[in-house]
């Protein structure tokens, strides 16, 4: 069929396309569609439609063909709210919604009595990705440059808490309690 040859032959060509070494990036990502659906609907479990970022939302059974030939990424998300709560493995960058909450919840650099805004600083993992951890919001905080070199070459440790407080542990053993940042009235 002749439209068939036609669209293999715009796929043949957007692939090329994409190819090109010399394409442009834009946040560190080459370009991209992002499709959002549910793995219910991709296993054919319910025809719940995808979001196509940029357009919109598509019938389950064209968000079943575009996740069939993808590059998957996994996003846990909560559901009764949809908030972003891990990125997991496949990601060192957090995604927008993941950093936006990271720089929100932190409000400033994570170290001891600094005050450079969270929005100023690098979204560091906890337990480095390289070693396993995961681009989550229990995994990430907001450090300063100069408080992120500390803690990768100067002996400086951190633990994150469940409560999203840290420790720091000084090179001498010394530890350091941060409460995470509170936007209610002072108890």
């Amino acid at each position: 069929d002749v439209d068939a040859r036609r669209a293999d032959a715009l796929v043949a060509i957007a692939r090329a396309a994409l190819a090109d070494p010399t394409l442009p990036t834009r946040h560190g990502q080459r370009p991209h569609i992002a499709l959002t659906v549910s793995l219910d609907t991709v296993l054919g479990l319910d025809d719940a439609p995808g979001e196509l970022a940029g357009y919109g939302p598509v019938p389950a059974s064209l968000a079943r063909t575009l996740a069939a030939d993808g590059q998957w990424r996994r996003f846990l998300t909560e559901p009764a709210t949809g908030r972003l709560l891990d990125a997991g493995r496949t990601t060192y960058r957090p995604p927008a919604a993941l950093a936006n909450y990271i720089v929100a919840r932190d409000r400033t650099c994570r170290f001891p009595t600094c005050g450079r805004p969270a929005a100023r600083c690098h979204l560091d993992h906890t337990v480095p990705y390289d070693a396993g951890g995961p681009t989550s919001r229990t995994n990430l905080g907001a450090l300063c440059a100069r408080h992120h070199r500390l803690k990768h070459e100067a002996g400086w440790t951190l633990v994150r808490h469940d409560d999203e407080s840290c420790t720091w542990t000084s090179p001498t053993g010394r530890s350091y309690h941060v409460p995470l940042p509170s936007y209610g009235p002072d108890p």
